[in-house]
């Protein structure tokens, strides 16, 4: 019989990643649920504190996801954000900028040479 060196992993484990969040869930709306019958200030039945702790999960749960939906959504219009400011900073600079480069530009071209002696005078005459 051929022998390998490779070791034969075992897989498997996938079940408690799919018992894990509903094991929790069952245990923090059992203890809402026991929290709300034990301290309610109307004194509430079983049936209205197991609806008050898992109803309080729930929207606990709801909560998480708006917050998290929310901070995408502020990232995104942050970014937006940044990209408008950067557009009116350079529109800032351009605007300040351009008469100034226009009126260096003006005087360079308008300044004479200063060496006096030409190559080809005849080409002045």
């Amino acid at each position: 019989m051929a022998r390998s060196d490779y070791s034969d992993e075992r897989r498997g484990g996938g079940n408690t990643w799919l018992f894990a969040p509903i094991i929790l869930i069952l245990f923090l709306g059992g203890a809402l649920s026991v929290g709300a019958f034990a301290y309610g200030d109307p004194q509430l039945t079983m049936v209205e504190s197991l609806a008050a702790g898992f109803g309080g999960l729930a929207a606990l749960i709801v909560g998480l996801f708006a917050a998290a939906i929310g901070v995408v959504v502020g990232l995104f219009g942050a970014l937006i954000g940044v990209v408008a400011a950067g557009g009116a900073v350079a529109m800032t600079l351009f605007i300040v900028a351009s008469p100034v480069i226009a009126i260096i530009l003006i005087f360079m071209m308008m300044r004479r040479s200063n060496s006096s002696s030409c190559p080809d005078p005849a080409a002045h005459e």
